[in-house]
């Protein structure tokens, strides 16, 4: 699934060209994508992007009037940026997807003015579409702070008496958001933490926890994220950071520090990878 630099990595490449943009007609193909409670997307026709951010693991659009959409990718949920006319100039990073149109994976269109489509394509129809009046979004998604944005105290708090491991609060998203299995596992090695390890155990290292994901997160995003199997970037590159995971996927492989195997446990039904000897 991706998550917060891929996510970051799929909103930044967005923002420029869909700023501005009104929307002339919308379709979705399976209502099942639809989170409960949402608008339906013809409700967005006439509306205006006015902000193309992240929150937690999905990617927000905000619109003018008054109105937002989530999209979260799932597990292979991509989102293409498309020209539906060859003299519309999209920035170099972009490329039309030519022969995509009729594709059975193809199940939302947003035609724009000026002759683009946002589309949305996921063979696995994991992911979902939330629209909603309210900017509330945080609340209705039922998510945590951002990595960057909450307070060592906050989520010293939020550890505080908890008996479960610390890998499975961290890929909670009600606890902090945008964190899954990949940068949890980089996470927790740069802070030198065993993932086994109680919650209540790690609340008095909590800086230490944010200082660490946010110095992983920082540097997946600088390379794109990391594309393990299906994620890709709005123009159908590949991110890099997989080719820097100190933990993640490495089972067997040698320490980048310490030269011990990495080891592989599963918590809470979760692959984590760590190793025994430098997370303590």
């Amino acid at each position: 699934m991706p998550e917060l630099p891929e996510v970051e990595t799929i909103v930044r490449s967005l923002r420029k060209p869909l700023l501005g943009r009104c929307v002339l007609r919308a379709r979705l193909r399976h209502a099942a994508l639809y989170r409960r409670g949402s608008l339906r997307v013809p409700w967005l026709v006439g509306r205006v992007f006015s902000s193309v951010e992240r929150i937690g693991k999905n990617a927000l659009f905000n619109f003018q009037p008054a109105g937002a959409m989530t999209v979260n990718l799932g597990m292979t949920g991509r989102l293409i940026l498309h020209s539906r006319h060859r003299r519309v100039s999209l920035p170099k990073t972009f490329r039309s997807e030519a022969g995509d149109t009729d594709d059975k994976h193809l199940h939302v269109r947003f035609h724009l003015d000026g002759g683009l489509e946002l589309r949305y394509h996921d063979p696995r129809r994991f992911g979902f579409i939330y629209i909603t009046e309210s900017h509330d979004i945080r609340k209705n998604l039922a998510l945590g702070p951002d990595p960057f944005d909450t307070r060592d105290r906050d989520l010293e708090r939020a550890l505080e008496r908890r008996e479960a491991a610390i890998k499975s609060l961290l890929l909670d998203q009600r606890v902090i958001s945008g964190l899954g299995n990949i940068y949890a596992d980089e996470t927790l090695f740069e802070a030198r933490i065993d993932p086994r390890t109680p919650g209540r155990d790690v609340a008095g290292n909590a800086a230490t926890v944010l200082g660490a994901a946010r110095k992983v997160l920082r540097r997946a995003i600088a390379h794109g994220g990391s594309t393990l199997r299906d994620y890709r970037k709005p123009d159908g590159t590949t991110g890099g950071f997989q080719q820097h995971h100190a933990v993640y996927g490495r089972e067997g492989e040698p320490c980048i520090e310490c030269g011990s195997p990495i080891k592989k446990v599963v918590i809470s039904g979760r692959s984590s990878h760590f190793c025994p000897v430098c997370q303590r």
